[in-house]
């Protein structure tokens, strides 16, 4: 009875993450999970008599073997990625269609908290994932503070989306201060004149906001305003992650990429590790 009780828990877990956007309730879901499944094992080794070892060795081989299961779907999912059609760094075009933003409660929300915070509409884009399924993104910027906001819609199951904020400052020197939310792995290197820091757990807009404010506080450069031309802007990211990443061999030149695939072994055995550190301790390998 127990185990169906702790069954009905975890099926509901995700959906209270999402419903009161609790991003690390994410975390202890999977932790709870690879218990659950160890202790599942346990029992079932136990209640047919497979083996005669103490509750605890069944236990840890659990844990072992749920780490090796969820470890082998990882790399499948990381090989058919490298050998998909689905663009690593979409290529953005201006969203002339109005669809930039979904219909929900959510968006209302964070539409609320870009007017009371003085951010002003720049520019919308889309790119195309894969046929009919797009990435959407929607530019703001403060020019008191000349902070730049990214606003990312991730295309999920069911047609529906996930927000992720990126928040973005220059200083004098050039260096960009980056703060982002974005829970999706990415594995792969940021240029030296990039200060990025990435925080999943920030499921708020304002609270992220908050984290980079204090960023800007501990920087002693002056902060310039950024380029005039935010497609520009995106796009030039795009092609400076996309060379970095091939110079630093996460990434196949683009020549051996339909022999090859796209991501080297390097590459994937990093994507792996930060599918698995964002997935049980919410940190990405930076």
């Amino acid at each position: 009875m127990i185990y169906v009780f702790v069954a009905l828990l975890l099926i509901a877990t995700p959906h209270v993450s999402k419903r009161f956007n609790l991003p690390g309730l994410n975390i202890i879901y999977r932790w709870f999970r690879w218990v659950f499944c160890a202790a599942l094992i346990a029992n079932i080794l136990e209640i047919f008599l497979l083996s005669t070892r103490p509750f605890f060795v069944h236990f840890v081989t659990g844990l072992g073997v749920y780490f090796i299961i969820e470890t082998g779907y990882n790399w499948v999912a990381i090989k058919a990625l490298s050998g998909s059609d689905l663009p690593l760094f979409p290529r953005y075009t201006a969203n002339k269609d109005g669809d930039g933003w979904p219909a929900n409660p959510q968006t209302i929300k964070i539409k609320e908290w870009i007017r009371d915070k003085s951010f002003v509409h720049l520019e919308s884009f889309k790119a195309e994932l894969y046929a009919g399924v797009y990435l959407r993104t929607s530019i703001y910027q403060n020019s008191e503070t000349k902070t730049r906001l990214q606003i990312l819609f991730v295309p999920k199951a069911r047609g529906e989306t996930e927000p992720s904020y990126i928040l973005t400052n220059v200083n004098k020197e050039g260096v960009s201060i980056i703060t982002d939310n974005y829970s999706m792995p990415y594995g792969g290197f940021y240029p030296d004149t990039w200060n990025h820091v990435r925080n999943p757990l920030k499921g708020s807009l304002g609270k992220l906001k908050q984290l980079h404010d204090q960023r800007l506080n501990n920087n002693t450069t002056e902060i310039v305003p950024l380029g005039d031309d935010p497609l520009e802007d995106l796009l030039e990211q795009q092609r400076t992650l996309e060379e970095l990443n091939i110079k630093k061999g996460f990434l196949f030149p683009r020549r051996e990429q339909n022999d090859k695939g796209k991501i080297t072994q390097e590459g994937r055995y990093r994507l792996w590790k930060e599918m698995w550190r964002l997935a049980y301790l919410g940190r990405p390998l930076l």
